[in-house]
């Protein structure tokens, strides 16, 4: 029997040492194949950048000449042909003589981005994504008209592939920014600060898109059909290993219980206001969660309601807090593994602006039924259940917001997009949420790649925005492979882009500029993409708190958001040929 094991144990270290030794093999070729990849895509980006340079130079001088750039002119950038440089000069041209200043639209390749101000009692704070000297010294006057315009707040001019070099001009608007959102958009490639020159926008990133993209950060899959089998069959234990921890009830569960681990005080409700930037004013924050957690945890009345799933294969179920003679409800949209007095605790926010607050729990996680969380793709369908059974509690009188918070966030997107919409809902909130699921997992997996290849580097070894043996092409399809087999659908079915692109419901958008989880970029793709007239976008910079913490600003958040859904209430969203019917005026606070 000893005898049995020893030569067993030989066997395994022999078998196990030639798997090392062929690893280690393709991993050199790999390494060899990156770069080489990587050295002819520089060669390109150099030609096209060239080719292009004119184009750049003439943005660069609106910028400096006049601060009345719209998106329409990030649009015309991103176009390359000498015809479109044409009509970027024009537009340039027009915009420099306009009167009245507007802040320039900002451009999404390079990180000089910049948001408008508008002010609360007298002070003043930039809703910026950028630190640099061209954002500081933006006009007080600028940033007033900019806010009286929340359109313009457009930072990227995207624009379907098949109509790049076209500006759609609604001709009833005084927006200038008539061209981002203003038609549907299924393939958008605007230039952006996560899009390589000639490259692919990783903000609207598709699995049947990367199976065609010519973008080596995309395509990453070898050409040697050798190397591409091995990294195929890699790839895919990679997806079948790490797919149960995204989607599954317990391997979600598992997940979020190893964050708490490492990070214990992630739940604490003192992160709301540890590391939040002065100018939010973290004192009243202070004050406000540590009264919000007294009230949820021990004074407001919390009731549990359920309705069945819309496909008939389980019931969802939701806390309902009811406010005293209202008929007016919000709808929040749980976030990934988000725990639910955390979201009591934000519902304080709404509550004490008169409203219901409903937060149902998505499929997969907590009291509601199902294995598999499924992004809003099933979920948005349990949604119309939701909004029903809130109208006949409430009546003819029912009056619904959808809000929601990162995955919430593409829940409430999704839903507000359906055809079967019932007419008492009327606007979107969508805090954080991701544009399109392949996009967040490209954000995802090149911050690994990058943090592997701090360690890599050291040794000479260029990883190239890789991750060796799992190229981002093969793990996405495998990892969509193997939601298709375990749920039925593919993951650019949960799109909150085609959401926005099928919904002419107010929406308001909110990032953070220091979200490192899901960038406030693909807020901005989703803001571009909005076929909606009345829409807003916010995006708070400095320290706030990272991912979904856009609320610990929760002065600032308040009135922000109090603002627009007064401006929905007021009837101000019933013309859909204007974009400044939701207008904020100098009295709104968007940041203090």
């Amino acid at each position: 029997m000893e005898i049995n094991r020893s030569t067993a144990c030989r066997k395994v270290i022999l078998i196990t040492s030639f798997l090392a030794t062929l690893i280690l093999g393709f991993l050199v070729v790999t390494d060899h194949t990156y770069a080489d990849v990587q050295s002819q895509t520089t060669c390109s980006e150099t030609t096209s950048q060239s080719s292009s340079s004119e184009q750049t130079i003439v943005f660069k001088e609106s910028a400096s000449n006049s601060d009345n750039v719209d998106s329409s002119t990030d649009t015309t950038l991103n176009n390359t042909s000498d015809s479109q440089s044409n009509n970027q000069n024009a537009t340039t041209s027009n915009q420099s003589s306009t009167s009245g200043a507007t802040t320039p639209a900002p451009s999404e390749n390079t990180t000089d981005t910049s948001q408008p101000t508008s002010s609360v009692n007298g002070s003043s704070t930039p809703e910026s994504t950028s630190s640099s000297s061209e954002s500081a010294n933006a006009s007080s006057s600028t940033d007033e008209s900019q806010v009286n315009n929340p359109s313009s707040q457009d930072v990227t001019g995207t624009a379907s592939s098949k109509d790049q070099g076209q500006t759609n001009t609604d001709s009833t608007s005084n927006d200038v920014d008539s061209t981002a959102g203003s038609s549907p958009v299924t393939d958008q490639s605007s230039s952006t600060d996560n899009t390589t020159t000639g490259g692919t926008d990783k903000d609207q990133i598709t699995v049947t898109g990367t199976n065609s993209s010519t973008d080596p950060a995309i395509k990453q899959s070898s050409s040697n059909p050798l190397l591409n089998w091995l990294t195929n069959m890699t790839s895919a234990g990679a997806a079948a290993l790490i797919y149960p921890f995204i989607t599954s009830r317990q391997g979600s569960h598992l997940l979020s219980e190893f964050r708490t681990l490492l990070s214990p005080t992630r739940y604490n409700i003192d992160q709301t206001w540890s590391d939040l930037d002065q100018k939010y004013n973290p004192d009243y924050t202070k004050q406000f969660y540590t009264d919000a957690q007294n009230w949820y945890d021990n004074e407001v009345k919390k009731e549990t309601l359920t309705v069945s799933f819309a496909d008939g294969s389980g019931n969802a179920s939701a806390t309902y807090i009811a406010h005293p003679g209202s008929s007016k409800t919000i709808i929040y949209g749980q976030g990934w593994t988000t725990e639910p007095e955390w979201m009591g605790y934000i519902s304080k926010i709404f509550y004490d602006m008169g409203y219901n607050v409903l937060m149902p729990y998505t499929r997969g996680q907590n009291s509601s039924d199902g294995e598999f969380l499924t992004f809003g793709y099933k979920d948005k369908a349990d949604w119309i259940n939701w909004i029903n059974k809130i109208d006949q509690l409430n009546g003819p009188n029912s009056e619904v917001v959808l809000y929601g918070q990162s995955l919430g966030a593409d829940d409430a997107l999704e839903a507000g997009a359906q055809k079967n919409l019932p007419s008492s809902v009327k606007a979107v909130i969508a805090d954080c949420g991701y544009s399109t699921i392949p996009s967040l997992l490209y954000s995802l997996y090149t911050g690994a790649a990058n943090k592997l290849n701090g360690y890599t580097s050291k040794i000479g070894w260029n990883l190239n925005g890789s991750i060796p043996l799992v190229p981002y092409d093969q793990f996405l399809n495998n990892l969509n492979n193997v939601n298709h087999l375990f749920q039925g659908f593919n993951l650019d079915d949960a799109s909150g882009l085609t959401a926005v692109q099928n919904s002419t419901l107010p929406t308001l958008f909110i990032a953070t500029a220091d979200d490192t989880f899901i960038p406030d970029s693909e807020t901005k793709a989703l803001y571009n993409a909005s076929i909606s007239k009345d829409k807003q976008l916010w995006i708070l910079d400095g320290n706030v708190g990272g991912h979904a913490s856009a609320n610990n600003a929760v002065l600032a958040y308040t009135q922000h958001i109090q603002d627009f859904l007064n401006a929905v209430d007021n009837g101000q969203t019933s013309s859909t040929t204007s974009t400044n019917q939701l207008t904020v005026d100098d009295n709104q606070a968007v940041a203090v």
